[in-house]
């Protein structure tokens, strides 16, 4: 996990009770202006313009195109809960947009439907970092809210310039097909980025090259990476049968195919952050193998050295003793022979050991 969201959690221990907040106060720390890009296409013409982030956004949409309000930032709280709320989105679901918490939701009313889910990157640091990303699909007209700046949806504004997929003969729904999918391939990048450092490390610890790498760390970072990764993608596809089946027929029938699509790709990633796991868990494996083979080589070196050394420190020991009657302490040729004999001593520890393919 990044270390920006480890300083988030721990900078607001002291906010108890942040859900009874009298006003509507962004708890994050992406300190961003909210800026807000209207894109107005149909199949004849497509205009791009920004707007100013004070401005009554409802009275923009035209009823001949698709209107799509781009918005980045949500730093300035009563300005997110007043284009909310223009919206008909309640105060309760603006609430958890602005909390710290990664909070997933898809609710349908009666005009509109609301989209809240964790969208997710590689931050500076090369670690993993959450933010929220909203959506409200109405009619004709999808309004994404991001808290970061990140650049999800370039792709999405050069297909509808260029008429790509035929996203310009379609509604305000495959519009919000197209951008999940965008959220959805942040999420495939990241596990793929995250899970390659990985098999990189796994490489290093094969070639025994880790040094200056905290392998523990690395492996309890990614088990939280994992945790946040697998919650996300859980979390949405326990919401996401609310968005197929709901009462306000936003979602057009000859676009639930595509729904249906991005429903299994959910359900890919699912098995993706598993095989993830796996990885993470093999890693940690290969770990504490390699430094139990470490051990074992430390353990047969020393049997070496004692299988060699015992024998000598007995020999030495009996000679050592000081009794009178010892004979071979006063033989002229005792000191050259008790050299003779451990030499040959030593000469066949090794011959043994060698054998025994211990050295």
């Amino acid at each position: 996990m990044a270390k920006r969201n480890s300083n988030r959690t721990q900078s607001r221990k002291h906010i108890k009770n942040a859900h009874l907040l009298e006003n509507l106060t962004y708890l994050g720390d992406i300190q961003i202006p909210t800026s807000i890009e209207l894109v107005q296409y149909n199949s004849k013409q497509v205009t791009t313009k920004s707007i100013p982030a004070t401005d009554k956004i409802k009275d923009l949409i035209k009823d001949d195109c698709i209107n799509w309000f781009q918005i980045v930032g949500i730093a300035d709280g009563e300005t997110i809960y007043n284009i909310c709320k223009s919206f008909g989105i309640p105060r309760f679901d603006v609430k958890d947009l602005l909390s710290w918490r990664n909070v997933t939701k898809v609710i349908t009313y009666e005009h509109n439907t609301f989209i809240l889910m964790s969208g997710c990157f590689i931050d500076g640091l090369q670690e993993l970092d959450l933010d929220h990303i909203a959506f409200i699909l109405g009619d004709n007209y999808v309004i994404s809210l991001q808290e970061n700046a990140t650049p999800i949806f370039t792709d999405v504004q050069e297909a509808i310039k260029n008429s790509k997929v035929q996203i310009r003969e379609k509604g305000a729904d495959y519009l919000l097909y197209i951008l999940l999918n965008c959220v959805q391939s942040l999420y495939n990048d990241t596990v793929l980025k995250l899970a390659t450092k990985i098999d990189d490390l796994e490489d290093q610890l094969i070639d025994n090259n880790t040094k200056g790498v905290d392998i523990m760390r690395f492996i309890r970072t990614r088990k939280k990476d994992y945790s946040l990764l697998k919650r996300a993608v859980t979390s949405m596809r326990e919401e996401y049968s609310n968005l197929l089946h709901n009462d306000n027929h936003l979602i057009k029938p000859e676009n639930k195919i595509y729904f249906n699509d991005y429903d299994d790709r959910l359900r890919t990633a699912s098995d993706d952050l598993d095989i993830f796991h796996e990885s993470i868990n093999s890693l940690g494996n290969l770990y504490f193998n390699n430094n139990n083979l470490k051990m074992n080589n430390v353990i047969t070196k020393l049997t070496v050295v004692s299988t060699i050394f015992i024998p000598l420190t007995f020999m030495v020991g009996v000679w050592g003793m000081n009794f009178e009657h010892m004979p071979e302490l006063k033989w002229k040729y005792g000191y050259i022979v008790a050299w003779g004999i451990m030499t040959l001593i030593v000469i066949l520890a090794l011959l043994f050991l060698k054998k025994k393919k211990w050295l």
